[in-house]
């Protein structure tokens, strides 16, 4: 009884520390409106970028839920703060000389390679980087460390709306690829079905098809990994449970890529070689697929909150 009688006289402490007060609220919004103002060409071509290219439309969502997530704890996030804007605008001024490299190492970067992209890639993932920086900024200088403590995973979640650097995107994609080719194969191997493969490119009798970097499911991996560390951070405790979760990922990706491949595959060299062309399944077949994943993803969360539940169930009783 006493450990819970202590954490109420805590919460009931927190409470009964002073608010911001509106002011306060209004310079942290003029601060990012500020940087809003700096970083308006980047972002307008992030923008732009969300609409028109599938690999980053989850940009758009990322800024929504990290202020969803602020204003469910804002009381206890608020709670006694005190703003630091020393180090807040130390902070911001790294943000502008960030942006300041971006802008001299632009013409160095690669130019834009993905669809819908005005910029090159590396200078929006700088430039992104300073403004998420910007309002780290603006929140300590305003609200302090201590409240930046209770609201660090939703201000560092903004890191998932940072277009993803060339070098690490190609290297996710390929590792994806050659991953979905391997278990595509154990799984025609169990199909049964007689095919000869070379390399990432497997030859039916009536088909040939290469697990190409479309294949790989990058946009439907990142939307769950970004899942996991949300769902993680809402309904596990434990920080080797969240890695766990997070790190499944992976093999569920693998997966359900070699399940769709293998299906679109055998549909059309059994059946109608449209299947890998013209079909809703080639065209916008990942939806049931995604949700096939998130069938295994579900059970996951389950069994690893569980697991908490156990172990805290048992270190009561000892």
């Amino acid at each position: 009884m006493k450990p819970a009688a202590a954490g109420l006289s805590d919460g009931l402490a927190v409470n009964a520390l002073p608010m911001p007060e509106m002011r306060s609220h209004i310079y942290f919004a003029g601060l990012i409106l500020l940087g809003v103002l700096v970083f308006a060409s980047p972002l307008s071509a992030v923008g732009k970028l969300v609409f028109e290219n599938e690999t980053y439309s989850h940009i758009s969502l990322i800024p929504l839920v990290s202020l969803v997530l602020i204003a469910i704890h804002r009381k206890s996030i608020l709670a006694g703060a005190g703003g630091k804007p020393v180090l807040g605008f130390s902070i911001c001024t790294g943000a502008i000389i960030l942006y300041g490299v971006a802008a001299v190492l632009r013409a160095f970067f690669y130019p834009p390679t993905l669809q819908g992209q005005g910029e090159p890639n590396d200078y929006l993932s700088l430039c992104l980087a300073g403004l998420v920086a910007w309002v780290v900024g603006s929140f300590l200088s305003v609200y302090g460390p201590q409240a930046f403590k209770r609201a660090r995973f939703a201000l560092l979640f903004l890191v998932f709306a940072i277009p993803i650097p060339t070098f690490l995107l190609d290297g996710v994609v390929s590792l994806l690829q050659y991953a979905s080719a391997e278990v595509s194969n154990l799984v025609f191997m169990l199909s049964g079905a007689a095919y000869h493969r070379n390399g990432l490119v497997f030859e039916f009798s009536n088909v040939a098809v290469q697990v190409a970097e479309q294949c790989s499911g990058v946009r439907s991996s990142l939307s769950l990994f970004i899942l996991s560390t949300v769902t993680g951070y809402l309904f596990l405790r434990t920080l080797s449970r969240r890695f766990i979760l997070a790190l499944a990922v992976f093999p569920i990706t693998v997966f359900k890529n070699a399940l769709r491949i293998v299906t679109m595959t055998l549909l059309a060299d059994q059946i109608d070689v449209r299947f890998l062309t013209d079909h809703w399944i080639h065209r916008g077949g990942g939806i049931p697929f995604f949700a096939f994943a998130l069938m295994l993803f579900i059970p996951l969360v389950w069994m690893l909150r569980k697991s908490e539940f156990s172990l805290r169930t048992t270190s009561r009783r000892q």
